[in-house]
């Protein structure tokens, strides 16, 4: 099959076309056969090997998470009666992510069973793809230090990335009043998107936004990565940073530790207002918990990049790991397999 192949950590020079060898469904495991597949922010990282800590899971030799396909061999536990895994079929339409493992940006993957969702028929292939792991990611975050309530205030920061703009659709879903960081060229976006106000950090601080608003948050949603958000909580209020700090700083090691002491610490012992240090995880009920939402039209990625080709994958990734990541570009990223424009291609 072909695949995209790292040969190392770093950017582009690191990536290529490769034939390899076909994944086999192992015990427990589901092979699929990729229609589509989206970038995510972790891409970025696993790429580049920034910050340093995510050398330790390994670098992967075919990168890539996130991808929606068609079941091609169930492994074999996968066959007995009582297996939760029992759900999928050969030829059936799914969705998911391939997590830390990576393997996704390729013609065929091999994934847990529980790391999929059945994509309904009503949701493209392109949408199904861009959902998994951003999709998790924000609704997670939003559960992170309680679930928020209709009524309170939500603030997204990176409003208009992959997680943010799945994080402001979720919020609105629960009837929170929700707030939008993004730039000036991003502003009209993610009202569409149903942010009841935006902050245009291109003209104006969050801070002195909040503080001129007399506003303060329920719950902060942090998809950039920065600090100083403690003084726009609300009493109880929580901040949920979903994103690593900036890559390129030489003391990531040092931010990170004093991140943890400092949520551990300060934050859940001397204050009402938390912190939280947050991972997201892979569940099979929130992808299909997105799945419905999702054809219901109560959420719809946001897709600033659509392309045709395995081949066009590596420069899309490595343009992500030199921006910083998928954050720097609208929504998401999504590149369908085929050589050609579809039917489906016009129907995302």
């Amino acid at each position: 099959m072909k695949a995209v192949h790292q040969a190392g950590w770093g950017g582009r020079e690191q990536l290529s076309i490769q034939i390899v060898p076909r994944p086999a469904a192992a015990a427990g495991c589901v092979l699929v056969k990729v229609v589509a597949i989206s970038t995510h922010a972790g891409d970025a990282h696993m790429l580049s090997g920034r910050p340093y800590l995510v050398r330790l899971i390994g670098l992967p030799k075919i990168p890539g998470m996130d991808f929606a396909g068609v079941v091609e061999e169930l492994g074999e536990e996968l066959g007995t009666v009582g297996n939760v895994a029992v759900r999928f079929a050969k030829g059936d339409e799914v969705f998911g992510t391939a997590d830390a493992a990576c393997g996704a940006f390729a013609e065929y993957v091999a994934v847990p069973s529980k790391n999929l969702a059945r994509k309904p028929e009503n949701v493209s292939w392109g949408t199904a793809a861009a959902i998994p792991t951003s999709g998790m990611t924000a609704l997670q975050a939003l559960r992170a230090g309680g679930e928020v309530t209709s009524g309170q205030r939500v603030l997204v920061n990176g409003a208009s990335g992959g997680v943010g703009t799945f994080a402001v659709q979720l919020a609105k879903a629960k009837g929170a009043h929700v707030t939008g960081v993004c730039s000036t060229a991003n502003v009209d976006t993610v009202r569409s998107l149903g942010a009841d106000e935006i902050i245009d950090y291109k003209n104006e601080t969050v801070e002195g936004a909040s503080a001129a608003a007399g506003v303060k948050y329920d719950k902060i949603i942090d998809a950039v990565g920065r600090s100083g958000w403690r003084p726009m909580l609300a009493a109880r209020g929580a901040l949920v940073a979903v994103a690593l700090p900036n890559p390129e700083s030489e003391l990531i090691p040092c931010q990170l530790c004093s991140i943890i002491c400092c949520f551990s610490c300060l934050c859940c012992c001397l204050s009402s207002k938390k912190s939280h240090m947050f991972m997201q995880s892979v569940k099979t009920a929130d992808l299909e918990e997105l799945a419905g939402m999702a054809s219901a039209g109560t959420i719809r990625p946001l897709v600033g990049l659509r392309l045709v080709g395995i081949d066009k994958i590596p420069d899309a990734l490595a343009g992500h790991s030199d921006t910083l990541g998928p954050g720097h570009r609208l929504g998401k990223t999504v590149a369908f397999m085929g050589s050609e424009e579809s039917p489906e291609m016009e129907r995302f």
